[in-house]
């Protein structure tokens, strides 16, 4: 039988890989319009079909992030819980994943950047959101297979 313990972990870990999946799909789709953009894909069906499917990844994303901060607030709520699972581990993983954050958003800023030699780059704003994103992600993909490695 599970405890409430291990129930809480494998729950905020379930949710941290639908999260994961829905930023992996959903980045993947924010480059594929942005390569759309140029030869006008964009306003066909396919273009329809990869914006249906970014706003569903964010939804995706949107829910599991949601569902994991009432998960987070329950955690911090009882004294034994936060104990058990915000521990050295989770603090020392946490901390460790800002550099997988800055290497994620060094990593699109430079994937742009040679991109940029044989396809123009039409909206700096994709850039930074995308590189901000790429880190946020990569933050998260971090404490994640570093926490399973365990």
């Amino acid at each position: 039988m599970k405890t409430d313990i291990e129930f809480l972990d494998q729950e905020r870990m379930r949710f941290l890989k639908w999260y994961l999946v829905g930023f992996t799909i959903c980045l993947l789709l924010m480059l594929t319009r942005h390569f759309f953009r140029l030869s006008g894909l964009n306003s066909q069906p396919i273009g329809t079909i990869v914006l249906i499917g970014l706003f569903l990844t964010l939804l995706l994303q949107i829910i599991c992030v949601v569902r994991s901060a009432l998960l987070e607030r329950d955690i911090h709520q009882d004294p034994s819980l936060e104990a058990a699972l915000n521990n050295e581990l989770v603090k020392s993983l946490t901390t460790q994943s800002w550099v997988a954050a800055y290497i994620g958003t060094c990593g699109m800023t430079l994937f742009f950047a040679i991109t940029w030699s044989f396809y123009p780059i039409c909206d700096p704003v994709t850039i930074s959101l995308t590189s901000i994103i790429a880190g946020a992600g990569a933050s998260r993909a971090y404490f994640y297979f570093r926490y399973k490695m365990l």
